[in-house]
């Protein structure tokens, strides 16, 4: 909502005033679906619980330069520095009657064998920093690993707003390739290790958490069943050198400031059983 002149107003970046069978009706421009006024207004004052996320850290510029210089400093004297922003600490999701809804996060490394043949212990090293730079990333924007692929990562936030959630996701994918580009390869690449390419998939979406064990041998394990975690990784295959996608659950609850940056792109849903299904890139 608009609230620049005084009374709210739907926010003309958004919504497009209409008239339909007499009646004022706004139209979402993004989301092709007309409401009435009392409508729009209405789910704005409905008593609902008020909650606060924001990550951790300020500008994402300021905190790519900083960790730059930390890098620096590590590959100089080998001590790591860690950053003086706080990140959540790491924790476990656990098996639970009522399922979830989480956003999810794909992240993987382009050409990640062509790597490792290439000199398996540079990139070893490399992907040592990737992954604990991003990963740090990932508790300073509320979020927790759900598990590292060898060449990548699945990082999850779970928070009671979905709207905060959401574009939580955005927000930590999109600094996510700009930490990337403007401090973790400056510094491999300063140091002759290789420059790492990436590519991201976000979805959002119901996550049950199972736990499964095997008595005869005392193995146990808990595992994530959730569409949107699939639709995740499929969308970030899709993806190309470093670019950031969404699926379209995810689109349809950020707010206007992202789906101005948001571009639909083509996206072979038939191939990985998601036919029809809408993707967009992230700019």
């Amino acid at each position: 909502m608009d609230h620049s002149s005084g009374a709210a107003q739907p926010d003309p970046r958004r919504y497009e005033k209409i008239e339909k069978e007499e009646k004022e009706l706004y139209l979402d421009k993004y989301l092709n679906v007309a409401f009435g006024l009392d409508q729009i207004s209405g789910a704005f004052q409905e008593e609902v619980p008020s909650y606060a996320m924001s990550p951790a850290i300020g500008p994402i510029g300021g905190y790519a330069t900083g960790r730059l210089n930390a890098l620096e400093s590590e590959f100089h004297d080998g001590k790591y520095v860690a950053p003086v922003e706080e990140a959540v600490r790491h924790r476990e999701l656990h098996p639970d009657t009522v399922d979830k809804q989480l956003g999810f996060l794909s992240v993987d490394i382009c050409g990640a064998t062509a790597l490792r043949k290439a000199d398996n212990d540079q990139f070893d090293r490399a992907y040592d920093i990737l992954l604990r730079e991003l990963g740090t990333l990932v508790g300073l924007f509320n979020g927790a690993i759900l598990k590292t692929t060898g060449d990548g990562y699945i990082a999850y936030i779970d928070h009671p707003s979905f709207t905060n959630l959401c574009d939580g996701i955005i927000d930590l994918g999109l600094c996510t390739l700009k930490l990337l580009h403007e401090s973790v390869n400056p510094a491999l690449l300063k140091h002759n290790l290789p420059e790492i390419d990436i590519r991201i998939g976000a979805d959002y979406g119901e996550a049950r958490v199972k736990k499964y064990y095997i008595a005869a041998t005392g193995f146990s394990s808990t595992e994530i069943a959730s569409d949107a975690l699939n639709r995740a990784v499929k969308i970030e295959t899709a993806c190309e050198r470093n670019e950031f996608r969404i699926g379209r659950c995810l689109y349809e609850l950020i707010h206007v400031g992202w789906l101005e940056r948001a571009e639909e792109v083509g996206f072979d849903g038939h191939s990985v059983g998601l036919e029809g299904y809408q993707t967009y890139k992230m700019r």
